[in-house]
């Protein structure tokens, strides 16, 4: 062979180096990757489910008002999730109604849920045993009346909802998949806010702390108010929780 005809290529130990040097490179950006798809899909979830749920929330009220109009009977809880799901159901597209659950059933769903440090959440807490209504949408999510809570100083009347984005597929924790949200209103009008059971600070959606029974349980009072879960990657600070509190302010 002529020096013209000779062609240059690599030899196997190059080829090999180079796999290998690819190797690991998709092995140092792959996980990142799937974490930012599935940060993605949580997110877009709970959106979806949040702008579902507000579109039969508001027609809800053009028809029966404000919910202390509603009629609820507080001293009777279950009659009461009845009468919140009448007025919701017909607005909703639904995957299957699971309706009153006098029997305290969590219906195949999850019992135990994670808290946004990872730790299971406290013993009290009985999942969707303890949802008085529970219906599927058919986005995959799954909704359940948890308890309501009446104003002393206005006399205003919120609805607590448990919302599992997808339906009891994991990761089942609070803040990526399981959230709380609030049927409310401000000056007169729905609105579905987040909720923080027992303090109103960022301690509510941290990955470190736990507020009473539950580390993460506010955390949709900040995906409502900010379209991102930034709390997954950080602590939050008192400064912009106190700014989105301000921009979520329920009180008429």
């Amino acid at each position: 062979m002529t020096k013209k005809e000779e062609k240059a290529a690599f030899t196997l130990a190059e080829v090999l180096i180079t796999l290998g040097i690819i190797g690991v490179v998709a092995a140092m950006t792959l996980p990142t990757l799937i974490a930012k798809y599935q940060e993605r899909a949580w997110l877009t979830q709970f959106k979806v489910t949040y702008s579902t749920l507000s579109q039969a929330y508001l027609r809800a009220y053009q028809e029966h008002g404000v919910i202390k109009n509603w009629g609820l009977p507080l001293d009777n809880k279950a009659e009461s999730a009845k009468i919140v799901a009448e007025n919701l159901l017909p607005y909703l597209n639904l995957a299957q109604d699971f309706k009153q659950n006098s029997n305290h059933s969590s219906h195949n769903l999850p019992i135990h849920y994670l808290g946004l440090n990872g730790k299971k959440l406290a013993t009290g807490f009985n999942g969707w045993e303890s949802a008085h209504y529970i219906f599927a949408l058919a986005n995959g999510a799954t909704v359940g009346t948890l308890d309501f809570l009446q104003d002393e100083v206005d006399d205003k009347l919120r609805v607590l909802l448990y919302v599992d984005t997808n339906g009891g597929n994991g990761p089942n924790q609070f803040g990526k998949d399981f959230f709380i949200i609030t049927l409310n209103t401000k000056n007169g009008y729905p609105i579905i806010t987040g909720y923080d059971p027992w303090n109103s600070t960022q301690d509510g959606c941290s990955r470190t702390k736990t507020v009473a029974w539950y580390s993460g349980g506010a955390c949709a009072t900040w995906v409502i108010a900010t379209g991102n879960m930034d709390y997954l990657h950080r602590e939050l600070n008192s400064e912009e929780w106190s700014e989105i509190q301000k921009a979520g302010d329920i009180k008429e």
